[in-house]
């Protein structure tokens, strides 16, 4: 049979053992595939539908507003911000006039899908 003061030792351990922290959780993926954070620009695939919709929507739109025969080729790099719907930043290669031409490009898909030239710069 357990002594008094053998059995206060024993339940003084285990009420210890049972109110210590557990090791923290090990992070289940890197950084760099978190979700994104809201209003940081992060990396998106070029070749990503809505990137393509996006860069097409500023060539045309450019090319209507500025009645400038400007044709899309390629986006040669893209980034998104997460806002009150999705910013891209988008580096294009187009055609104007028959020439290639570099340009950047910010497209804002709003909340109900519709999407906004927000900037239009020509790189050289």
């Amino acid at each position: 049979m357990l002594s008094l003061s053998r059995l206060s030792t024993v339940m003084a351990f285990s009420l210890i053992a049972a109110c210590s922290p557990e090791k923290p959780a090990a992070v289940s993926a890197p950084l760099s595939e978190a979700a994104p954070v809201a209003g940081a620009w992060a990396p998106a695939d070029a070749f990503s539908p809505e990137v393509q919709e996006a860069a097409r929507f500023a060539v045309q739109t450019f090319a209507v507003q500025n009645k400038a025969r400007v044709l899309y080729k390629d986006v040669t790099q893209a980034r998104q911000q997460v806002v009150a719907g999705l910013n891209f930043e988008l580096q294009l290669l187009v055609t104007l006039d028959g020439a290639s031409r570099n340009v950047s490009a910010t497209v804002w898909r709003q909340p109900d899908g519709s999407y906004r030239l927000q900037a239009w710069e020509w790189l050289e």
